[in-house]
């Protein structure tokens, strides 16, 4: 991989593989191992972009068969969240986070998905003390992935009535709204 090659780290793809526990054996094992991701080897350090949406799409279509894409990848970002919190990485961002509370959290939001990968940029404007824009500069072709991160990441500070929302979508950028 070359040195501005966009890639995700080891440990996001450790997060979704516990996402898809009890579903990595038969005909998912050979197509995550078609795209680059062979389960019977260790894990390589990074993964390119084109390899983790692929990745992405097979787990989503996996999970959730029967619905659209979109509602798929946001199911599949919650359980990437829970499954993610199980890694080392995942805990200490899990407890950092029930510290900073829901803005806080937010606002290091760019920080956080900086240690998942190497080319995701998030700017956080704060609308007012519980309403923030989030401009995500590669969300995907579904980027509700993205906002099931933002969403379920901002619910373990323990806020209540959190709604997320993607406002608006440009090519893979996505803005997203989120209130409580």
């Amino acid at each position: 991989m070359g040195s501005r090659e966009q890639v995700v780290f080891s440990h996001t793809v450790e997060g979704l593989l516990l996402a898809l526990k009890g579903r990595l054996d038969g005909p998912l094992k050979a197509k995550l191992k078609a795209v680059g991701l062979d389960l019977d080897r260790e894990l390589e350090a990074a993964y390119t972009n084109a390899q983790w949406q692929q990745m992405l799409l097979l787990g989503a279509e996996e999970l959730f068969p029967t619905l659209p894409m979109p509602q798929a990848k946001w199911l599949l970002g919650e359980r990437f969240i829970r499954g993610y919190f199980e890694t080392n990485m995942g805990r200490a961002l899990k407890g950092m986070l029930k510290l900073l509370g829901p803005a806080r959290a937010l606002e290091r939001t760019s920080r956080n998905m900086a240690t998942g990968s190497n080319y995701v940029q998030v700017d956080v404007e704060r609308l007012a003390p519980t309403d923030y824009r989030l401009r995500v500069n590669d969300g995907g072709l579904h980027p509700e992935f993205m906002g099931a991160l933002c969403h379920f990441g901002t619910l373990t500070t323990g806020v209540k009535g959190l709604t997320t929302v993607v406002e608006s979508r440009a090519g893979l950028s996505a803005m997203f709204r989120v209130r409580w």
